[in-house]
């Protein structure tokens, strides 16, 4: 049975759970068109300085250059949620000696190595994905995951885009790695 979205790779030195970023398509071509429009308005923003390149006289706004600062600072997140989206993974492997945890794009991101003997607690937890009154993170695809692990006193999740079975699935082999390590 293969119809969930995470990617399950069983080597001899290892097992990884490969998981892509939850995909809000309304969210998603939303966001690509309101960046377009961002676009428009961050280059008529540029264009209101009065740069005159034949002098070294330049005139800058002050409320132009804070609104300037915003604006660049809104399109850079949507670009990150944007990139998260579209192209965003996360990914648990267990080899012989660690276990690796990642949230990257494009290889680019978080990325924790953690000692094998202390991931432990696999388990599932219900995610409020309503856009009032639950995590509004998760109309982007990110917030707090389904798949929760306790890395000694801290809590790390993942797998926000499964559903809840394949959740319940991921969490019986994974907690079965971490038996049979702490077995040995």
């Amino acid at each position: 049975m293969n119809n969930g979205k995470a990617k399950i790779e069983k080597t001899t030195d290892g097992y990884t759970v490969t998981i892509p970023s939850k995909k809000n398509w309304f969210a998603l071509l939303f966001g690509t068109a309101w960046l377009g429009a961002w676009y428009f308005g961050f280059k008529n923003a540029i264009g209101m300085f009065n740069i005159n390149n034949n002098s070294s006289n330049i005139e800058i706004d002050g409320f132009m250059s804070f609104w300037l600062i915003g604006w660049t600072i809104g399109g850079l997140v949507v670009v990150f949620m944007l990139h998260w989206g579209y192209f965003g993974k996360e990914k648990i492997e267990f080899n012989r000696q660690k276990v690796k945890f990642e949230k990257t794009i494009f290889g680019i991101g978080i990325k924790k190595d953690l000692e094998k003997i202390e991931v432990t607690n696999f388990r599932t937890e219900q995610i409020n994905e309503s856009f009032f009154g639950g995590n509004r993170w998760t109309f982007w695809g990110l917030g707090p995951g389904k798949i929760k692990f306790d890395y000694g006193f801290k809590t790390y999740s993942f797998g926000l885009a499964v559903d809840d079975a394949e959740a319940n699935y991921l969490v019986k082999e994974l907690n079965k790695k971490v038996e049979k390590h702490h077995g040995q």
